[in-house]
């Protein structure tokens, strides 16, 4: 272990992670990143008291009706993702001017905590287990039929279910890149142009046909081979579609399907930290990037997944 004195925070490195986003991550957009103070601590969830019908009549005189309202609570535990790379002395003096390696190392371990944390959203967010709220398509009903019911139609019926809970019409739809190809080919939202000339649908072509203020083609890969072993690679959403309610912005006594509960141990305001310290053992700089967080669905009712929506 190195001697805690030599133990530097990178200010430099830290604005090259917080700048490297993949486009393809859309974890952010289903569970909003909620900064915290505390490692571990509480939340209040308020009750659906304000949509029950109350006694209001008063006669002349009388008292009013005299209500109650409940909350309760639930918590979250912000867990250590961490991640390093040692870069050998010897690297740097070989490695050409036109690489940098501090930056090519800090990016990697970036992208990496990033696509740890989109295989954990998506492990939360399809799991018909946490969404109660649910259908498996098969056969027929799936997407990839072009015989299929018009999928916008389909969509189209289920927005009234997750009104019926939360109040709000949802406002978002996340699909897997294979349902997003067999959906921009279905004759029946092909239909829908046919007196535009739009070309191949696009993104914002589907959110318009879907009705929906939010449109997410989630198309990040995963290799579930181990090290050594031919690559495999996955989508990490599958071929699953998400239709959930988006809050404009995070804050009090709003509805949201899930948040990102972030500790700021350490970091700045976007939860990382990046640490840069020397390993005279190893003749070697470490770069280290961290991040604490927990995905919650906090109304999973504000949701609804369709599993296996394509073939």
């Amino acid at each position: 272990m190195p001697d805690v004195s030599m133990v530097h925070v990178d200010t430099a490195l830290t604005n090259v992670s917080i700048a490297y986003h993949n486009a393809q991550f859309v974890a952010d957009a289903i569970f909003p990143p909620i900064p915290v103070t505390k490692q571990s601590n509480k939340y209040f969830i308020y009750s659906k008291d304000r949509f029950r019908i109350m006694n209001d009549a008063r006669r002349p005189g009388a008292r009013a009706n005299e209500i109650n309202w409940t909350l309760s609570t639930n918590t979250y535990y912000a867990e250590g993702h961490a991640l390093a790379q040692a870069i050998p002395d010897e690297l740097r003096a070989n490695a050409d001017q036109a690489i940098d390696v501090d930056v090519d190392t800090t990016e990697t371990l970036t992208d990496l905590l990033f696509l740890q944390r989109e295989s954990l959203a998506a492990s939360v967010a399809l799991n018909p287990t946490n969404l109660t709220q649910n259908t498996t398509l098969s056969g027929t009903s799936q997407w990839s039929n072009t015989s299929s019911p018009d999928p916008v139609t389909t969509v189209e019926e289920t927005k009234p279910l997750i009104q019926q809970q939360i109040g709000v019409v949802p406002n978002a739809l996340l699909v897997g890149y294979p349902v997003f190809t067999a959906l921009r080919n279905h004759p029946a939202i092909i239909d829908r142009f046919k007196y535009t000339q739009v070309g191949v649908l696009q993104p914002d072509h589907l959110k318009a046909a879907f009705n929906v203020d939010f449109f997410y083609v989630a198309s990040a890969i995963m290799n579930t081979a181990g090290e050594g072993e031919t690559d495999n690679f996955e989508n990490v959403w599958g071929k699953n579609a998400l239709l959930w309610y988006k809050p404009p912005a995070p804050g009090r006594r709003t509805v949201s399907l899930g948040y990102q509960f972030t500790w700021l141990f350490g970091a700045n305001t976007d939860g990382f930290l990046v640490k840069r310290y020397r390993d005279e053992s190893r003749t070697a700089d470490v770069v280290e990037t961290q991040l604490y967080y927990d995905l919650q669905l906090v109304a999973p009712q504000a949701g609804y997944l369709f599993v296996s929506a394509v073939a």
